[in-house]
């Protein structure tokens, strides 16, 4: 969490995932305006997978002063450019993740709190490859969710969270 009210954007380093964004988007003939790299810092600073509003408040509590308009026209961009990904769990909110080609995952969406877990595909990468195997199918990646309750909204619905080991379908 940032405390310091007019942050600066940082010169990115050389490896992190800024720095490797901003090469993408220079690569692809994209201006780096103060705006986009501002939208960016945030939004790799923050957890989880954020909404648009979500990341124009963090900006904002930040001391900045851009439109939400600027975070959804930046956010279309970075997706375009295939740096970011953009997300649908049910929530009626598009939400954003950064795209990493290496690590491969699941979501696990919870219907009830709205709560995300990200699982690697590890364990199930061999039945993705068979799909597209079976169907002549050149896969490149994936995107999955899965919908269910979380072990608090089981322990809090049923009141008794002993009963739910016995329903789990993933350990």
């Amino acid at each position: 969490m940032h405390t310091t009210m007019h942050k600066t954007p940082s010169r990115p380093r050389e490896h992190t995932p800024q720095a490797k964004i901003l090469q993408t988007l220079q690569k692809q003939g994209l201006k780096l305006t103060r705006q986009r790299k501002v939208i960016l810092e945030v939004f790799l600073d923050m957890d989880g997978h954020p909404s648009p509003e979500e990341i124009h408040r963090e900006i904002h509590r930040q001391g900045h002063n851009l439109g939400i308009s600027t975070v959804y026209r930046t956010l279309k961009v970075l997706v375009e450019t295939g740096v970011v990904r953009k997300l649908e769990f049910g929530d009626g909110q598009g939400r954003y993740e950064q795209r990493d080609e290496g690590t491969q995952h699941l979501h696990l969406v919870c219907k009830q709190c709205g709560q995300t877990f990200e699982v690697p595909t590890i364990a199930v990468d061999w039945l993705f490859e068979e799909l597209a195997e079976d169907h002549a199918f050149a896969l490149h990646s994936h995107t999955a969710y899965l919908y269910g309750l979380c072990d608090a909204c089981i322990a809090e619905s049923s009141g008794n969270k002993d009963n739910h080991e016995k329903e789990r379908i993933i350990p």
